[in-house]
């Protein structure tokens, strides 16, 4: 399945968060398991502070780092379905 453009992305709220020198490190509470994100991936955690929809942090991605916007639809994707696995991020449907 793939992740619509206008789903809405946020924080999970069992989690704790830190970064440092730019890079995030990512503590999912119930697991009690550690994660450091490399520097796109804390880019998108610190995108995704306030709730915003995974178009809106794609745009983000395309303006801050020279990449094009297929390939950071895709990887982006990705990676928000990657964290909210872990449980370190919470997505919802735009309702129509």
């Amino acid at each position: 399945m793939s992740l619509a453009g206008s789903a809405r992305v946020r924080h999970a709220e069992r989690i704790a968060a830190r970064v440092i020198e730019g890079k995030a490190v990512v503590i999912v509470i119930d697991d009690q398991k550690v994660h450091s994100l490399n520097e796109v991936g804390s880019f998108i955690w610190e995108q995704a502070e306030e709730v915003r929809t995974v178009d809106e942090i794609v745009d983000a991605i395309v303006s801050e780092f020279e990449v094009e916007r297929e390939v950071a639809e895709a990887d982006a994707a990705a990676f928000i379905e990657q964290l909210r696995g872990l449980g370190a991020l919470e997505i919802e449907s735009q309702a129509g």
